[in-house]
């Protein structure tokens, strides 16, 4: 069962902020943000955020976006 989950966009300007699964720079137009538990990671597209999700802790970098 998928849950809603609550989503911000939070750029900090000058930041180096990436896809934290395939490592694309994020720009404010291109930012996804999810919160996993209690935290707010930042990705470049809901399949990324689903793919790091459902892999928590046994990233390779793979993702649809992928450089």
């Amino acid at each position: 069962m998928k849950c809603m989950v609550k989503l911000r966009i939070n750029m900090r300007q000058g930041s180096d902020l990436k896809c934290e699964n395939c490592g694309v720079e994020l720009k404010e137009d291109n930012i996804y943000v999810r919160l996993i538990n209690g935290q707010d990671h930042y990705f470049c597209c809901s399949h990324c955020a689903d793919k790091y999700e459902s892999r928590l802790g046994n990233l390779d970098g793979d993702g649809c976006c992928s450089l």
